[in-house]
């Protein structure tokens, strides 16, 4: 790529972004960038609301598919539909700076370079969101350099990383034809941009974070990050990855000991339930080769409930409710009895029962702290055991369900959801 100044699409994936877009597409058009080497295109996957916003704005191409495609699949119909040497893919939350686009192309010059990341700050504008992430082996979850640091100048330097957030990417678009698009069974989002550098990585090209591409980012939660519906779908995409990337014997002597010891000790309830649901997902889709009895990724996950049968929820309940004493006012039928009693309990008992009183108190709190705790590891062993029924079911289902290779065949990945 010699020319200077490449032809850029800005590709805008949006869902239900009307409040935020008008800031993006504002930095978007006052980019330091020649207008005529650049066009935006927004894809609107939500009710239209941003597609409406986005009309209000001169040269910005408006698709509405009519259905929410996930982000992989808005990506793609914002390519075709683009005629750019250049990709960049831009979330609708984010404001760069002037010199952003320039910063984020100019890697691209080097032929070995295949995508290019920019470095993203909270709305602070000094607190850095992302600098280049790795996926934290071998559970492959998703860390991000420099994550909630100050922006100081420990990450102002280019270097190769292994993947960078689909919030602010580029690439060339021969790149992204030798690979066929974004793989749109990553639905409705999380793990597709980590999919694609790790596609790109496998045809021999590198991944680059340039922190002189500068934007402050909103990070969105619209899909209640921390919830249990939020870890179902992370959840659901870092399975396919894994599954999509690396072989059985890996995931059983690496992988599985990892994710089992996860489980014990860092998993909160809702980070359970949503990996309990996950892996039940997958375990249905080993099975039948598909998932249409599974949930759907978009619908609510529902929360733990417990057996209400269960002795250890029955004694949790019991010990809940009686875990705080306090002493019982003195009742008598005469008023005046039972006012000389109380006063006479205050100035000769209640001084020395009051500590006995709160060291009780604090022994029924740490027990009800254990049977929450135990409670969490009955769980947690739930979730284990459905965690390696999942990789049973995997290896069962392989010759009807998969392909020589290993991985799941694309038919399969694509109509299950």
């Amino acid at each position: 790529m010699s020319a200077a100044t490449p032809s850029v699409a800005l590709i805008v994936v949006a869902y239900g972004h009307a409040a935020q877009l008008p800031a993006t597409l504002d930095a978007l058009q006052n980019l330091a960038y020649p207008a005529a080497r650049r066009e935006i295109v927004v894809v609107d996957n939500g009710d239209g609301s941003s597609a409406a916003v986005a009309r209000s704005y001169a040269g910005v191409r408006v698709l509405e598919p009519g259905r929410n495609l996930g982000f992989g699949g808005g990506c793609n119909l914002g390519v075709a539909h683009s005629n750019s040497a250049i990709i960049a893919l831009i979330n609708p939350d984010l404001q760069p700076q002037p010199n952003f686009l320039q910063a984020l192309v100019t890697p691209l010059a080097d032929e070995t370079v295949g995508v290019a990341g920019a470095k993203l700050l909270y709305p602070d504008n000094q607190t850095i969101q992302h600098a280049g992430g790795y996926l934290q082996d071998p559970l492959l979850l998703a860390q991000h350099y420099g994550y909630g640091k100050p922006d100081r100048g420990a990450f102002d330097t280019a270097r190769e990383v292994e993947f960078v957030t689909g919030a602010a990417l580029a690439m060339r678009r021969s790149t992204w034809d030798a690979l066929g698009d974004m793989d749109e069974s990553f639905y409705p989002a999380y793990y597709e941009d980590a999919d694609l550098c790790l596609r790109v990585r496998q045809q021999g090209l590198s991944i680059r974070y340039e922190p002189a591409a500068v934007a402050i980012h909103q990070e969105a939660a619209a899909l209640g990050k921390g919830s249990a519906t939020y870890h179902r779908l992370y959840h659901l995409n870092r399975l396919r990855l894994l599954f999509k990337h690396f072989p059985d014997d890996w995931l059983l002597q690496a992988w599985l000991p990892a994710e089992l010891t996860h489980l014990r000790t860092a998993a909160d309830d809702a980070e359970i339930a949503g990996l309990q649901a996950a892996y039940l997902h997958w375990q249905t889709v080993f099975l039948h080769g598909s998932s249409a009895t599974a949930t759907d990724p978009l619908g609510n996950t529902p929360a733990y409930t417990p057996d209400d049968q269960s002795e250890l929820e029955w004694t949790l309940q019991q010990v809940s409710a009686k875990r705080t004493i306090a002493p019982l006012p003195f009742r008598s039928r005469l008023p005046f009895v039972a006012r000389l009693r109380t006063l006479w309990n205050r100035t000769a008992t209640e001084i020395y029962l009051r500590p006995l009183i709160q060291q009780q108190n604090d022994y029924n709190a740490a027990i009800a702290e254990l049977g929450l705790a135990l409670a969490r590891q009955r769980r947690a062993t739930d979730a284990a055991i459905l965690c390696q029924g999942m990789l049973l079911a995997k290896t069962l289902g392989r010759t009807k369900n998969q392909e020589p290779n290993g991985r799941t065949k694309n038919k399969e990945q694509r109509t299950e959801n």
